[in-house]
């Protein structure tokens, strides 16, 4: 089969063996570098991947996605209208009343901060799964009038609560009375523990709306409305879609949920972003050594260019002769890269599972991480983006000496011959 000098030679070069164990050895050193930076970019994203799955499942699948509420410190009192209006309009699926503020939680001398809701547990398991999530009772059990609490399974901890234990809310805001201001606080019955994975396991208690109404002091009046859409990243531009001049929402303040937890997310796709760059000086090192590699083979191969270009070989053929060694290590370095980072990335959390088996040392402390196995979401666009940027780093590091090479005088080196 016909093949081209310049491929031929190229490749004939990386096959002979070496009179320059030094070159020879550097050779080998890009080429495992290659492969590892690649291996370890493959499974570090698809790491990242896991954890922003997790982070994602475990919090937005708990938050509703989208808040409705009055301007200022209104609180909107035909709130069943609202809702009936809002569970009609395209996009929109769910709605639920809800009270929120910051509290305190006191019991036998322990105090914790936390963020209480108040809400109507009939509504609101149309804009939160928090009720398939429950250690202990129902948010059914929240009944109006029974000051019953629904906490964390953290907060529970910390506090060292149960099922019918009693707690104290304690709100940052006073009630004047004939014998002096005292904070306005009142005695809770835990009826029920939730846990979902995730920090609001240690921020989050629920009342119901009833109890949240005389707690804060908004008569029949609730703070916003709750919503939940179809498409949980379109949930800003559902939301504003109905606060044009004339339309449903054009005299209330709308958020989504990206206001409460979106710093988080865009914090962990930073980091991811960080990683990868980090990695990737790995594979940018191990490429550049190529050019260390191809200028000293054009030196040692000095007499066979003089020899090639007088044969007729043209300065071109010479460069692709070059470019086609280097591309050769890189292609291999990045396939091989491949072949390991893939499965690698596929099987990590069994593999650190069974590490830990033989070593007894467990990698996420279920009494300290939220999540107790490596994730892993092997995605193809970082594949793409790893393979595609390798080659092309490859690529740029064999130009230069590949041109050298071209450049070289055949009479100037026969002359000392």
């Amino acid at each position: 089969m016909y093949r081209p000098v310049e491929i031929f030679v190229g490749l004939r070069y990386l096959r002979s063996r070496r009179r320059n164990h030094f070159l020879s050895f550097i050779s080998w050193f890009s080429l495992l570098g290659l492969v590892l930076g690649v291996a370890a970019l493959i499974t570090v994203t698809s790491v990242m991947n896991g954890f922003e799955g997790e982070l994602k499942g475990r919090v937005l699948r708990f938050l509703p996605h989208g808040f409705v509420e009055a301007p200022g410190r209104q609180g909107i009192v035909e709130w069943s209208e609202l809702r009936q209006n809002l569970i009609m309009q395209p996009g929109i699926e769910g709605a639920a009343p809800f009270i929120r503020g910051h509290a305190l939680l006191s019991r036998a001398g322990d105090v914790f901060g936390v963020q209480l809701s108040a809400v109507d547990p009939l509504h609101q398991r149309s804009v939160s799964d928090v009720d398939d999530y429950m250690l202990a009772g129902r948010m059914a059990d929240l009944e109006p009038g029974e000051y019953g609490i629904v906490l964390g399974s953290i907060v529970a901890r910390r506090l060292r609560v149960g099922l019918q234990d009693k707690v104290t809310v304690v709100l940052p805001r006073v009630s004047v009375t004939p014998v002096g201001i005292f904070p306005r606080m009142r005695r809770f019955t835990v009826v029920g523990v939730f846990e979902v994975g995730a920090q609001l396991d240690a921020s989050e208690v629920f009342v119901h709306l009833r109890d949240g109404q005389r707690l804060f002091a908004l008569g029949e009046a609730v703070q916003g409305m709750q919503v939940q859409v179809d498409n949980i990243f379109q949930a800003g531009s559902i939301l504003d879609g109905q606060r044009g001049e004339g339309e449903l929402l054009a005299d209330y303040e709308v958020s989504d949920w990206s206001h409460m937890q979106g710093g988080l997310f865009q914090a962990v796709k930073m980091e991811k972003i960080m990683v990868s760059l980090m990695l990737f000086i790995i594979v940018a090192v191990a490429a550049f050594n190529i050019v260390s590699i191809l200028t000293m083979m054009v030196m040692d191969k000095r007499g066979d260019i003089a020899v090639l270009r007088t044969m007729g070989a043209s300065a071109l053929q010479v460069m692709l002769l070059f470019l086609v060694q280097g591309l050769t290590i890189g292609l291999l370095g990045v396939f091989i890269g491949m072949l390991l980072g893939i499965p690698l990335a596929l099987n990590i959390g069994d593999i650190v599972a069974w590490l830990e088996q033989v070593v007894g040392f467990r990698v996420f402390d279920p009494t300290v991480y939220f999540i107790t196995a490596m994730p892993s979401e092997l995605q193809l666009r970082d594949v793409f983006w790893t393979l595609g940027g390798s080659l092309l780093l490859t690529l740029l590091a064999t130009v230069y000496p590949a041109w050298r090479a071209a450049q070289i005088q055949p009479a100037e080196v026969l002359r000392y011959e």
